[in-house]
């Protein structure tokens, strides 16, 4: 917008900054820690994420998530930790049951373009050029004036032929399932795959006591992304499949089925919603 012949159009230098931007580095995501659930696990009673503590681990004692309010400098009337491995292989666990089978995608957006942003200002040089008719006092300025103006109107012309045209989003299946991405993963990829999955794990309190596996009833695991629907369908397709199994389908029509009592089966459960 700066020069008489831009080494690139608008389109093309807002498409290149999408490219960079996709591809910076996320500050806010640490790779120096071996937790898999920072960012994904909370504490069920004040909602603030809860650490993964090793300093204050006894020997051959397994490193424990903690709520960290008193480092925010708040009160929380329940705190919780609970231990580290139990809580990441539950995670794993139910995330893979989840979306294990689902395909995943290779996601490219190609920017929109509205030429009205950059015909405004155009414009708005055109005239403050405009102004400056006049005051030349040399053959060679009143010639530089005149292609400068001239450009502007060029390029104004130009801006107002283009039409707006929306962003898109290109979606194409890579053939892999979350699975086999999981199975390549190092402990920051995984942390990455849960976080954008939009997974949640709230803990509470604990009781005392010498427990030998993690007590189910202390946390609720959510997922709230693009993902969801994907799991619902996933979690179906399942249910469908053992109902196939179990030879409990319902009949085809005008044929003759003799109904038996058969004990409950459980099914594979759906992802937990909260309000």
């Amino acid at each position: 917008m700066q020069t008489e012949q831009p080494i690139m159009t608008r389109e093309e230098f807002d498409r290149i900054g999408a490219v960079l931007d996709s591809r910076s580095i996320n500050n806010a995501d640490r790779s120096d820690t071996d937790a898999l659930l920072l960012r994904v696990i909370h504490c069920d009673s004040c909602g603030g994420r809860m650490y993964l503590n090793k300093q204050e681990s006894k020997k051959n004692q397994a490193p424990t998530y903690k709520c960290n309010s008193h480092a925010r400098g708040d009160k929380c009337d329940a705190p919780a930790n609970i231990r580290g491995d139990w809580t990441d292989e539950y995670v794993t666990a139910e995330f893979l049951r989840l979306v294990g089978s689902v395909q995943t995608k290779h996601v490219v957006v190609v920017p929109g373009y509205d030429p009205e942003p950059e015909l405004r200002a155009t414009l708005a040089e055109f005239n403050e050029h405009q102004e400056q008719q006049g005051r030349q006092k040399s053959r060679h300025a009143r010639q530089a004036w005149q292609e400068r103006a001239d450009a502007l109107d060029a390029r104004i012309a130009d801006l107002e032929t283009r039409e707006k045209r929306e962003a898109q989003r290109i979606v194409t299946p890579t053939g892999r399932t979350f699975a086999d991405e999981w199975a390549e993963k190092d402990t920051a990829g995984r942390r990455a795959m849960l976080i954008e999955a939009g997974v949640r794990l709230d803990v509470r309190r604990g009781t005392r006591g010498g427990w030998r596996k993690l007590d189910t009833r202390r946390v609720d695991f959510t997922m709230r992304g693009e993902l969801d629907p994907a799991a619902e369908a996933a979690t179906a397709t399942v249910a469908d499949q053992e109902a196939e199994t179990r030879n409990d389908a319902p009949p085809a029509p005008s044929s003759a089925a003799r109904l038996a009592e058969h004990a409950p089966k459980s099914v594979p459960e759906l992802v937990p919603r909260t309000a």
